[in-house]
């Protein structure tokens, strides 16, 4: 209950002299509360909140908390790495069959259960099934529910990377680092599409691993098996994803593909 001090009333008159006071929005008589003031300071005569007040003040709580929500939203979608091909990708708008839908029903549960202690998923397959849109919709879905999500196309990332080194802001590839490092939820979309270099696999390793030992979840698209990934990657970092990943293959026709009658 909030107090709202009545005016002229610091002293020590007896309770029973207040004079009644009532809400002057709805007539609802107030309680008055006599408040002892430390160091001899005196008392100070309170009037008690009236209900209709209160129930103001708490839907502007609600109301500053669920902006501030949105706001958080907003935020965590502008650094979440979504393209504009994919800015309305969703588990809604993904095109289920019977042929994915037990895939979509996984990535869904994941949705649902995170963080789970680190887990995270790998989806494998051909090109034009979808991964893509899969791993955006849990992305879109993790930040909805204030997780800070973010979905990074490999090769994209590892340009980018690279064009710090010869840009004007040096600091910009650990800020970038940083991101991928603590976000809550990363997806490494179409791993192995990346030149194998040396450097790439250093660079991929080391998010891998500070991911892994920080338990936070790393997801993965990508068009390779488990075996091309290993030869591609090297062992230290398909290790580290098979221990805590889920792995799935996506094997139906390319959406790219469908006729669009």
């Amino acid at each position: 209950m909030t107090l709202v001090p009545l005016p002229g009333a610091v002293g020590r008159e007896p309770r029973d002299t207040v004079a009644p006071r009532t809400c002057q929005r709805c007539g609802h008589p107030l309680e008055a509360f006599t408040l002892e003031l430390p160091m001899g300071l005196g008392s100070r005569i309170l009037l008690g909140e009236c209900p209709c007040q209160e129930a103001s003040r708490l839907a502007r709580v609600r109301d500053r908390a669920a902006a501030a929500h949105r706001e958080r939203i907003r935020a965590l979608l502008r650094q979440s790495g979504i393209g504009r091909r994919h800015e309305k990708a969703s588990f809604d708008t993904f095109v289920t069959g019977a042929e994915n839908a037990f895939i979509v029903g996984v990535c869904r549960a994941f949705v649902e259960s995170f963080p789970a202690g680190g887990r995270g998923l790998t989806l494998s397959g051909p090109a034009g099934t979808g991964k893509t849109h899969l791993a955006v919709a849990v992305t879109r879905a993790l930040v909805e529910r204030g997780f800070c999500a973010v979905i990074a196309n490999v090769p994209m990332l590892l340009l980018e990377f690279r064009g710090t080194f010869r840009g004007e802001r040096p600091d910009r590839f650990d800020q970038m680092l940083d991101l991928l490092c603590r976000c809550e939820h990363l997806v490494l979309d179409d791993l192995g599409r990346e030149r194998p270099t040396e450097w790439a696999q250093e660079t991929l390793y080391l998010v891998v691993n500070a991911r892994y030992e920080d338990c936070l979840a790393t997801s993965v698209t990508t068009n390779l098996s488990p075996a091309e990934l290993r030869a591609r990657l090297g062992k230290p970092i398909l290790d580290r994803l098979a221990e805590t990943n889920e792995a799935y293959w996506c094997q139906w026709p390319s959406h790219r593909r469908r006729p669009t009658s």
